[in-house]
């Protein structure tokens, strides 16, 4: 079951971010960061091999105890 969503720009910064618990929202802001360093990383080391960015699949992208962030690449 999805808790939060996070609509992301062109510039790598959250336009939207709804969570299920306003009260949650600020700690899933932060999460949203913390998964946009690690879609830059994944990126830029596709940018330097010959893989097409618009198909990677980018996978698990933090995980922890109670929650995992998955990605969904609409370039």
């Amino acid at each position: 079951m999805a808790v939060c969503i996070a609509v992301i720009g062109k510039e790598n910064s959250p336009k939207y971010v709804a969570c299920l618990q306003t009260e949650d929202e600020l700690q899933f802001h932060y999460k949203v960061h913390t998964a946009l360093d690690v879609v830059e990383e994944k990126l830029s080391l596709a940018g330097k091999s010959n893989c097409d960015v618009r198909e990677l699949y980018l996978g698990l992208l933090h995980s922890t105890e109670e929650h995992k962030m998955y990605p969904l690449n609409k370039t």
